[in-house]
């Protein structure tokens, strides 16, 4: 009994020294994620690792491609003088294929007993293996990320403890994977802060979330007044498209300012988008609110859907929201950086257009003078003929009525000159009524008859700081457009809204639309497609953008580019302005 006892207590000092090694080496393992700069580095130190603790002879490790349909070689350990690197597919044609189609582990103490022999891909063609043991790389959201696969040439090298100790080692290689993947992501995002337009980073964080969370589908959505814009998304919705704030699933993630789970949102009744959950194949969600500052203003939201597919609900997973949470942060980023951009770029158009015009006023007033001086003579001229000539006059009406018409395309002239010089000069901002100056724009402006112009929403909107006369223009300006666009036949919709400081007036027709590549050169003053209209200067939406921005306001246009235009003039209200004036 005493000897059996002892050579007990021997087997279990033993199997304590080698869980104390193993937890030394996971300890190991753990630092080695934090010290390495690169993740081959630190997967080859996890092979060597791997080698030691299991006497094993050789390791690889292969990670899925971006496609998950193959094993591509990422760490090699061991000493192989012709290592077998090619990429393998993930199927049952190989033993780590088949670990990763099936994500089992497998421990083989014979790679010369079938079935193992006939799929058995050697790590070296010139060393002869004999055991084998694989396990898969599968991360926090049921992702797939490689295989870790020792080699020997024992027979029987490795047994139970050294596959749970090898799934121990895969673990830590998967938080080192998605650590760099995310490192990765944070980078080029603030790279692309800096660089590129909001709406590129929009589109690039939705592809983010994609690739990290392993969904197939995500959106990205932003706040404006109370309702939900759509900005960037890879499920085919429109963007532009609008949610209510507080009707809808989305909208309870930002008013809650916390992540909301969803398990299945073709039976979610808060969730707007039902009919496309059931077109595309969607089940769960995750929404993740953007939240900007220490106070956490809310400025949109994130959301990524699973596949209705896939069994995973993984969603709970505290590594998903944290990599959601990582995402809209900077989303929230990308939402500011394009606010205060507009802000500046509205800021330098605005000075701009006041030099522009300031230094245009005095040309033109001075122009105005020097052709009044010239051409204010000939009607003078021409009653001095009329009565020394009368008799002459008289006797020749070719003569005498063109006279008439040398005086008459005079005064006009004249006339032309001072209504159009008229735009030019310095506006004297005064409160007016948008409902009275679309009316003008509509008596004044010589609508085909097949175009009605519809009024919604105008006589109660509060007065805007605009000039009258130049803000009846642009509305006859982008009547004609919308006419023009409409071939003559169709519906303009003229319609107003209250926003805080700022009245929303939208005109839209029932035209072709205008493609979105179009959205910002159609404000260019060189745009080809622009048209002059008798009487007027003829800058077309140049002349719009010009006088809205020297309103202290701003035009843009909404349109997917196949069904109607809408252009949205934004101006403050005079009780915005009033107390500066």
């Amino acid at each position: 009994m005493a000897v059996y006892q002892g050579r007990q207590m021997a087997r279990v000092q033993r199997d304590l020294a080698r869980t104390a090694d193993e937890l030394a080496q996971l300890r190991r393992a753990d630092l080695l994620i934090s010290s390495r700069l690169k993740l081959e580095d630190t997967l080859e130190a996890i092979l060597q690792m791997a080698l030691e603790v299991t006497g094993a002879h050789y390791g690889i490790f292969r990670l899925a491609d971006a496609g998950g349909q193959k094993l591509v070689t990422a760490a090699v350990a061991g000493d192989l003088s012709r290592p077998a690197i090619e990429a393998l597919p993930i199927n049952a044609t190989s033993i780590m294929g088949w670990v990763a189609k099936t994500r089992q582990p497998l421990c083989i103490a014979d790679l010369q007993a079938n079935p193992w022999a006939r799929v058995y891909y050697p790590l070296d063609h010139q060393v002869r293996m004999r055991s084998e043991l694989a396990v898969p790389l599968i991360g926090a959201s049921g992702r797939l990320e490689g295989v870790l696969n020792l080699e020997s040439p024992a027979v029987a090298a490795f047994n139970e403890q050294d596959s749970r100790l090898l799934q121990a080692l895969a673990t830590q290689a998967v938080i080192a994977i998605q650590d760099q993947r995310l490192l990765d992501a944070l980078q080029e995002i603030a790279e692309r802060l800096l660089t590129q337009p909001a709406q590129q980073v929009f589109d690039r964080l939705v592809q983010m979330a994609c690739e990290l969370l392993n969904v197939p589908t995500s959106s990205l959505w932003v706040i404006e007044e109370d309702k939900l814009v759509l900005r960037a998304s890879n499920s085919g919705g429109r963007l532009g498209q609008r949610l209510s704030l507080h009707h809808s699933l989305t909208g309870q993630a930002i008013l809650e300012r916390k992540a909301v789970v969803a398990d299945d949102l073709r039976q979610e009744q808060r969730f707007a988008q039902r009919d496309l959950a059931q077109a595309q194949g969607w089940s769960g969600a995750l929404i993740m609110p953007l939240l900007a500052g220490d106070a956490g203003q809310p400025l949109g939201a994130l959301s990524v859907y699973a596949a209705a597919d896939d069994p995973r609900r993984f969603f709970d997973a505290d590594w998903d929201k944290k990599i959601l949470s990582v995402l809209a942060h900077h989303a929230a980023l990308a939402v500011q950086e394009a606010s205060r951009r507009e802000a500046l770029r509205a800021s330098e158009e605005q000075r701009a257009v006041a030099e522009t015009f300031a230094a245009i006023g005095d040309i033109a007033a001075n122009l105005l003078h020097r052709v009044n001086n010239k051409i204010g003579t000939i009607p003078v001229r021409v009653e001095g003929i009329q009565d020394k000539s009368q008799a002459m006059l008289e006797a020749d009406p070719y003569l005498a009525h063109n006279l008439t018409e040398i005086e008459r395309s005079a005064t006009e002239a004249m006339t032309i000159m001072r209504d159009s010089l008229y735009h030019l000069r310095p506006i004297r901002v005064v409160p007016v009524d948008v409902a009275k100056c679309v009316t003008e724009a509509i008596d004044t402006t010589d609508l085909p008859v097949g175009v009605y112009v519809q009024q919604e929403g105008l006589s109660s909107l509060p007065p805007v700081a605009a000039g009258p006369r130049r803000l009846a223009l642009v509305f006859a300006n982008l009547l004609e457009n919308a006419a023009a666009a409409m071939e003559g036949q169709g519906l303009i919709t003229v319609s107003g809204a209250l926003a805080g400081n700022w009245v929303e007036v939208s005109v839209t027709d029932t035209g072709p639309g205008i493609p979105p590549e179009l959205h910002e050169r159609i404000f260019d003053f060189d745009f080809s497609n622009r048209k002059a209209h008798a009487g007027k200067l003829g800058f077309g939406l140049w002349w719009v953008k010009t006088l809205m921005a020297r309103f202290g306001g701003s035009v843009t246009v909404h349109s997917d580019g196949q069904h109607s235009a809408t252009f949205i003039l934004k101006l403050p209200t005079d009780s915005a302005i009033s107390p500066t004036r």
